[in-house]
């Protein structure tokens, strides 16, 4: 072994795959902990932290393990996982690992239909559930047939899927086939020593992980050992994660982002937080125990996407717009501490009083610190979608560091990332080792090859020859620049690109941005295709806005429209016109409307990682959008 290869992660980098990888540091560190997760019945009850050893967690994955293997699992057998995070997520992956099984990961929040085209299209029958909610999508697979979608020369049909096997993590009380967890892992008759590894290699398949299917069906990506494990040694060599520390892990593990953050834990020196699990019944995640046990958990590192730090900075920002003491101190910490560090990026300083105030708010920024993070936090990292730069200078002026980064999931997953010591905000940050970067002439779009990308999708011929070229290079969709250090900005998507009657060329992400600063702004949806001019949709953040309004003294009830309101009408159409300032003429907004609606994943205007499905939105809102243009 090279022994100049950091200890934190040695395995990884000469591991064959990621079992070999886990198993190898379980004999080295049996005694280390894994991870930690919280216990609680409610949201508002007292926290019970538990941990997790290396050794008391291989106990666990070896009988799952021969479980699955007593259900036909073997190499290349693919088993699908449909739950929200939670240790038995990883515990059952890196069970299905050790016998060279295919984990197909499915988003919680998937309607039954979409859950039964991902099972149709990976020929999964094996199916590892999470509670009585996830159960019901399985029943009414049983009861009907699937409709499957239309993709590349298939035309749509219709299929009756068909199960194998079924695990719960949950106690069931109407399926009775299911086996739970529980009663495996305590099964004393079932092996507790780590399964005879099978002869995978890094260019086997290790997971089939689904796009969240914003341009239509889900396409379902082919990752290799290889490519998690070359991943993670970036992510670890890159120094992003806190390798002596823990990462909090609330993320889907569906979310390529998040699996990277689990196997960095469960394949380095770094651990797992995990949050609660509340309601036991539903997949359902209340965001105030989430927040709880962020701050309680206290880890290190907190991956996550945009929405946490934007809803975060609104909270803060609402809170500050009230009139007791203690608010009114929080909203000058505030002012100064947004000024000084104005003053300091334009190169300035800040004058005596200034630093002296800001100076003595200190205590203050550090309390709101760790009321949000925890004791142990140093810094969050920011994936899967464009943070708003407005909203990362917002907690940098905290002293709260967000790296942001970029990868897709046919990356597997990560590519690039800003460092807590080595950062400019608004990029996603150079790339990591071994990853090559172009960008094309001709519109901007990103190209990328290295070990960690991945070779294509999984029954998608024509899609696959249409993302990869014949060098290797994947080509992104996503519109960017390169500076001379090395860091990359994500300018757009290529196929979200707004091309107006004028002919003009809009990148609408740029300009939604805009409006995250507004904590009473939940969405910002900007249309203008083949149109002589801009229009866009906005949804609202309802507890904050009826906050900031009754805190101004305006009489709400339950049943008051918000739309309706004149002040919000007001500070909206303020907004719109202090951005368009900022833009060019033909990017301006002529005229917008509030929606009674946020977009949700319930609702399906959302992907499960939280983007805008943007040709639904204009499905349903078309009346509305067209009424803007008379």
């Amino acid at each position: 072994m090279d022994m100049t290869i950091d200890s934190h992660y040695e395995n990884v980098s000469v591991a064959s795959s990621l079992p070999e990888a886990f198993w190898s540091r379980s004999s080295q560190t049996p005694d280390e902990v894994l991870y930690r997760y919280a216990v609680a019945p409610d949201a508002a009850s007292t926290r019970v932290w538990r941990s997790e050893t290396y050794s008391s967690a291989s106990i666990k994955i070896a009988r799952i393990a021969a479980h699955l293997a007593a259900c036909g699992v073997g190499p290349g057998t693919p088993v699908a996982i449909l739950s929200h995070t939670r240790p038995e997520w990883a515990i059952v992956d890196m069970a299905i690992q050790s016998l060279g099984g295919v984990t197909v990961s499915i988003y919680q929040s998937l309607p039954w239909h979409e859950v039964g085209y991902i099972l149709y299209d990976s020929k999964a029958t094996i199916v590892v559930v999470e509670n009585e909610e996830q159960v019901s999508k399985i029943e009414e697979l049983r009861r009907s047939p699937c409709p499957i979608p239309e993709r590349e020369s298939l035309p749509p049909s219709q299929a009756q899927i068909e199960f194998a096997h079924l695990i719960t993590f949950e106690k069931l009380d109407t399926n009775t086939e299911a086996v739970e967890f529980a009663q495996i892992v305590q099964d004393s008759n079932l092996p507790h020593l780590p399964p005879t590894l099978p002869p995978v290699t890094r260019e086997s398949v290790a997971s089939i992980v689904y796009t969240s299917g914003t341009t239509g069906p889900p396409k379902g990506v082919v990752q290799t050992h290889g490519n998690h494990l070359s991943n993670v040694r970036q992510a670890a060599e890159s120094g992003v994660f806190v390798l002596e520390g823990s990462l909090f892990l609330y993320l889907p593990l569906a979310h390529s982002f998040a699996r990277l953050a689990y196997y960095v834990g469960f394949l380095t020196s770094a651990h797992l937080v995990f949050p609660a699990i509340i309601d036991h019944k539903t997949s359902k995640v209340d965001p105030s125990s989430v927040a709880r046990d962020i701050r309680e958990g206290s880890a290190s590192v907190i991956p996550s996407v945009p929405r946490l730090f934007e809803k975060m900075a609104a909270a803060l920002q609402t809170r500050a717009s009230g009139r007791s003491l203690q608010q009114r101190i929080l909203k000058f910490c505030l002012h100064n501490a947004q000024t000084v560090y104005s003053l300091r990026q334009r190169g300035a300083h800040p004058g005596i009083v200034q630093s002296i105030i800001y100076e003595g708010l200190a205590p203050i920024r550090a309390r709101v610190k760790r009321q949000l993070f925890g004791l142990s936090f140093s810094h969050g990292i920011s994936g899967g979608a464009k943070l708003d730069p407005t909203v990362n200078r917002f907690f940098d002026a905290l002293g709260i560091l967000v790296c942001e980064g970029y990868g897709l999931t046919e990356t597997c997953v990560a590519t690039h990332v800003n460092l807590p010591t080595r950062r400019k905000i608004g990029s996603v940050g150079p790339a990591f080792k071994d990853v090559e970067v172009r960008i094309t002439p001709e519109d901007g779009e990103i190209l990328m090859r290295g070990p960690n990308v991945t070779q294509g999708y999984l029954n998608r011929p024509q899609a696959t020859a249409e993302s990869w070229d014949s060098d290797g290079w994947f080509h992104t969709g996503d519109i960017g620049v390169l500076d001379h250090e090395g860091f990359l900005s994500i300018t757009d998507r290529k196929k979200e690109l707004i091309v107006t009657a004028g002919g003009k060329k809009i990148p609408p992400q740029s300009i939604e941005g805009l409006f995250k600063r507004y904590p009473f702004v939940s969405q910002a949806f900007l249309f203008g295709e083949g149109k002589p001019y801009c229009v866009m949709l906005f949804t609202l953040n309802d507890l904050e806005t009826r906050t900031m309004l009754t805190e101004q003294g305006i009489d709400l009830t339950p049943d008051t429209k918000l739309s309706q309101v004149t002040a919000l009408q007001s500070l909206i159409n303020s907004a719109v016109e202090r951005s368009n300032q900022e833009l060019a003429s033909y990017e301006t907004i002529k005229r917008f409307v509030i929606l009674d609606e946020d977009f949700t994943i319930e609702n399906g205007l959302l992907t499960p990682t939280l983007k805008m499905k943007r040709k639904k939105i204009v499905a349903q809102y078309g009346e509305v959008i067209e009424s803007l243009y008379r």
